[in-house]
Order: structure tokens, then C-alpha cells, then sequence
């Protein structure tokens, strides 16, 4: 039933309960999405939504409460070694080097061979980190921490990789740096083959300009509000940032995450009418 698709999420219910009342607090609800193989997915919506609670299930740590994830037709029951996950914070080991780090993935799954050796050695040169090896992680500035981490959630090959707002944290200028590397990252053949991308994030224009889909969820407990597919041509430079079909993609999405932050209904106002146009310049 998975012909075409990576990923299947069917009628998910998910949530957690309170360590402090004991109260269980539902985080996804009849949620329902595919991704296609090699297909690049953003996915936004409200803060507190339920976004990452749901990544963090795609990836095994959380646990579901009812329906159905399958990673290539296979049920996702607990953590795999198919999945990489790519966090807000970089978290890297401050006794290894950078190289030292990305192996340690390798290490972990008992791969650190020539060929893996050889296979850190060529991300950390794509991403911008030639010649960095030796240097420990105080020595790296904010972008090239979460530089090696990307390495490091590559450098195993995995079929999904995730990514739960990896550029939060950086300050506007790095972040906007960091987007683009992760584009020519995932644009370069080497890399690019056989991967899958879910990416969460809070910031619109980002999800437009690196997804070839964005997924809206609504208000928690989160479902698929709509899913639009980004028609923009690859490989994307930050220029394309700016132009008029982007933030048109840009304009659409985002009268939906207000929408459902705010708990408004479609109406003859003025917001509806700036949806409209922007959907008709996205379709037209």
C-alpha cells in the first residue's frame, strides 16, 4: 500500500500526559499524511501545535496512542537506524573533534569502516567544513555546530531524514546562510540520492523556500489543515527568495497558520481576500 511513498501516516492519535497532574493532553488527532521518496516536506502550523511531539514520533521516542506510521511499508515501532534526527541544537560531544563527531554516528552503528571514514571526510568538505576536522566544538561558531550535526545525521545514509527546526537558534544572518547550505547539501547528487526530507519549522518563508511540499497542521491536537505543493524550480538560489510566485507560497501559508492561531474562520474579510489573490498567483 506504500507504492511511491516513504512515509504513511494513517489516523494518528498522539499525546502525552502531565508530569505534573497526570492529565493526558492529546497532541495529534486523526492525523493523516503521506510523503513521497525523495520529496522534501516542511511542515507548520501554530506553536504548540504539536509539530515536533509529532516528528519525535516519526522518529520512535514518542510513543503513539493509536493508527499507523510505516517507513517503506515497514510499521515504525521504536527508533531505527533508517531515520537520522537533525535538532534545534547541535548537541555535539565537546571532547571529539568535529570529524571525531560526525564518526561517532558511524561508530554507533558499527560501520565506522574505510569507505565510512571516507564518506565523513567528503560531507564535512559539502558542508562547507574542509579542513575544520581537528577543531573541537568550542572552537566552531553556532552555523558550523549545527554544520557538523547535519554531517553527522547524513553520514549513515539514512532513508528519512529529520529535522526539528534545526536553525532556530541562530541568529538571523547564519540562518539565512544555513538554509542555503542545506539546499546545495541536499541538491548534491552524492547526497541527494534516495533521500527523504521531514522538516519542521516555525518560519514560513523558510518552508517555501526549501520544501517541495508544506504541510499545514492546525491548531493542537494537530491534523492536516492543507497540504500545497511548492511549484518552484531547482536548484533554488536566495534570490528566489524574493520573487513574486515565493511570496505568493509565502503570503497563502501564512494567512493559514493565522488562521488557525487565531481560531478565524474563511469570511468576506480582508485576510480572505489576500489568500485568494496569493492562491490564484499560486495556481495561475
Amino acid at each position: 500500500m506504500n507504492d511511491g511513498y516513504k512515509l504513511v501516516v494513517d489516523d494518528l492519535q498522539l499525546g502525552y500526559r502531565s508530569k505534573r497532574s497526570g492529565a493526558y493532553n492529546a497532541a495529534c488527532r486523526g492525523l493523516n499524511l503521506e510523503i513521497r521518496n525523495n520529496e522534501f516536506v516542511a511542515i507548520v502550523g501554530p506553536s504548540g501545535c504539536g509539530k515536533t511531539t509529532f516528528l519525535s514520533a516519526v522518529a520512535g521516542l514518542q510513543p503513539i496512542s493509536g493508527g499507523r506510521m510505516d517507513l517503506s511499508g515497514r510499521p515504525i515501532d521504536g527508533p531505527g537506524l533508517d531515520r537520522s534526527l537533525v535538532f534545534q541544537h547541535a548537541s555535539l560531544f565537546p571532547w571529539r573533534t568535529v570529524l571525531g563527531n560526525v564518526e561517532f554516528a558511524l561508530q554507533a552503528q558499527r560501520k565506522l569502516d574505510a569507505t565510512g571514514r571516507r564518506r565523513a571526510r567528503d560531507l564535512l568538505e559539502l558542508v562547507g567544513l574542509g579542513g575544520k576536522e581537528d577543531l573541537y566544538p568550542k572552537e566552531l561558531s553556532g552555523g558550523m555546530m549545527q554544520r557538523v550535526n547535519l554531517a553527522r545525521a547524513l553520514v549513515t545514509d539514512p532513508e528519512l531524514l529529520l529535522l526539528d527546526e534545526p536553525f532556530a537558534a541562530l541568529d538571523a544572518q547564519t540562518r539565512e546562510v544555513m538554509q542555503e547550505e542545506l539546499m546545495r547539501v541536499w541538491q548534491a547528487d552524492e547526497v541527494n540520492e534516495g533521500k527523504t526530507a521531514l522538516f519542521i519549522t516555525h518560519d514560513v518563508p523558510e518552508a517555501v523556500f526549501l520544501a517541495d511540499r508544506v504541510i499545514v497542521f492546525s491548531r493542537g491536537p494537530a491534523h492536516v489543515v492543507e497540504s500545497i505543493d511548492v511549484d518552484l524550480p531547482r536548484p533554488r538560489r536566495p534570490e528566489l527568495k524574493r520573487s513574486r510566485e515565493a511570496l505568493a507560497y509565502t503570503d497563502y501559508i501564512l494567512d493559514l497558520v493565522m488562521r488557525q492561531a487565531t481560531g478565524r474562520e474563511p469570511g468576506n474579510d480582508t485576510g480572505k481576500e489576500r489568500a485568494d489573490d496569493s492562491a490564484a498567483a499560486v495556481t495561475g
